[in-house]
């Protein structure tokens, strides 16, 4: 399979790109990697398992982590033990991180403009449509191979 062929490749090129972009627009709010998902997980999520943070947004333990540390520390985030399971801590976001919310919208927003500017309207709903039904089949995938 010639590399022009490899669908991996090109959906790697779109995410470095949209990574990079991401970390540059949100660079003043010391938001890097994936701080800006569990930002914006929390803001409809808000008191997750660092665990179940982890998991819906499909990454490592340690990755979380390391993210909800470095957001505490700039205090978008606060973490507190459950009540009924105290080796359980919940994260919870701050009225600091609900603030930078409307930023990591805009961002994401003005990435998405960049991405879609040469499609024309047909083109974009055919791109949504092949997206939605390639994330499905991984779900699906997700679903038998955890049986």
């Amino acid at each position: 399979m010639k590399q022009s062929e490899r669908i991996g490749a090109k959906i790697a090129y779109i995410f470095s790109h949209n990574h990079q972009y991401i970390e540059n627009a949100l660079e003043s709010y010391n938001l890097k990697g994936p701080m800006f998902a569990f930002l914006l997980t929390l803001s409809y999520k808000d008191g997750c398992s660092q665990e179940s943070l982890a998991r819906y947004l499909r990454l490592s333990k340690a990755t979380a982590t390391r993210a909800i540390r470095s957001l505490e520390k700039y205090g978008y985030v606060y973490r507190e033990k459950d009540e009924k399971d105290r080796r359980i801590y919940r994260v919870f976001i701050s009225g600091k991180g609900r603030e930078v919310i409307p930023a990591i919208n805009n961002a994401l927003q003005e990435w998405n403009d960049i991405l879609l500017s040469d499609l024309s309207d047909e083109e974009e709903q055919i791109f949504r449509n092949l997206l939605d039904k390639t994330k499905n089949t991984l779900a699906e995938f997700d679903i038998r191979s955890s049986n």
